[in-house]
């Protein structure tokens, strides 16, 4: 299955997507839990409508003759007869579409595996402004449709202009994070993190910090984005992401930039040796 079959049904999932959701966020009805996703986290009736519509939208595109495997935040895995997955989170930032905080996306992908590395297509759209990301493997990274080519952020050597920083509450997470927050400018929790790595394949965030563990499932779409604009991200003591699995039970660390340099000097505050 070729990205160009994939990516006009993924554009029709996220323009319904926004259409029903953007009106109902901040609303009672909208946070309104449901029931509990195969994720773990609980379901409000934002995410049962978004996922509804991803998954008729699939089901006409396996009547239409596609073949795959969906993987699902809410519902998690459906067979539609091939072995290429599909993979969706249809309300990345629910905790903000919930509380009507306009910073929340749909986020889509295809893999011909189930790791990182396997990732063929990303799909991310702000589902508030409809600013869209999408990259293809070895294809490269667009931005509404025009190809993606940023600036890196400036680097003095010495700070980080604007690091985004994303992981559950608690202290421990900090403290990992205290030596790069020394170093920054300015820092940002935003609340979806495959915006925050789409707006960092964009230069727009200098570094994407993620010291605690998080679904590795919401990141595959994203990653693809910023390697096809030639990022770097690994795990955040340095290591590989390219045998991560995508499934919902996998969890990883991140350290994302689109400067080498930066990213460098991160992995050198949080104690990595850097060759």
């Amino acid at each position: 299955m070729t990205s160009q079959v994939w990516l006009p049904i993924f554009r029709a999932i996220a323009a319904e997507i926004r259409a029903e959701i953007v009106p109902l966020s901040g609303t009672a009805r909208g946070r309104e839990v449901v029931g509990l996703g195969a994720g773990g986290d609980q379901t409000i009736y934002l995410d049962q409508l978004a996922e509804g519509i991803v998954v008729r939208h699939l089901e006409q595109a396996y009547r239409s003759g596609l073949r795959f495997h969906l993987i699902s935040e809410e519902l998690g895995e459906r067979d539609f007869g091939g072995s290429a997955l599909v993979l969706a989170d249809p309300l990345d930032g629910s905790v903000n579409a919930k509380m009507g905080l306009p910073y929340y996306a749909v986020v889509l992908a295809v893999t011909d595996g189930d790791r990182f590395r396997d990732v063929r297509l990303g799909y991310v759209q702000n589902l508030v402004t409809g600013d869209e990301f999408h990259a293809i493997e070895g294809g490269g990274a667009f931005r509404n449709g025009k190809a993606l080519q940023p600036s890196p952020p400036a680097f003095d050597g010495r700070s980080i202009s604007l690091v985004s920083f994303d992981a559950p509450s608690g202290v421990e997470p900090r403290e990992r994070a205290a030596a790069i927050f020394l170093r920054a400018e300015k820092v940002r929790q935003l609340g979806s993190a495959a915006l925050n790595l789409c707006h960092t394949a964009a230069g727009g965030v200098a570094l994407q910090a993620t010291p605690a563990l998080v679904r590795a499932f919401d990141l595959a779409g994203p990653l693809l984005v910023l390697r096809e604009a030639g990022g770097v991200a690994t795990d955040y003591d340095g290591g590989t992401l390219d045998d991560v699995s995508v499934r919902l039970e996998s969890k990883t660390t991140l350290l994302a930039s689109l400067s080498s340099e930066v990213h460098a000097f991160a992995r050198q505050l949080v104690g990595v040796q850097v060759s």
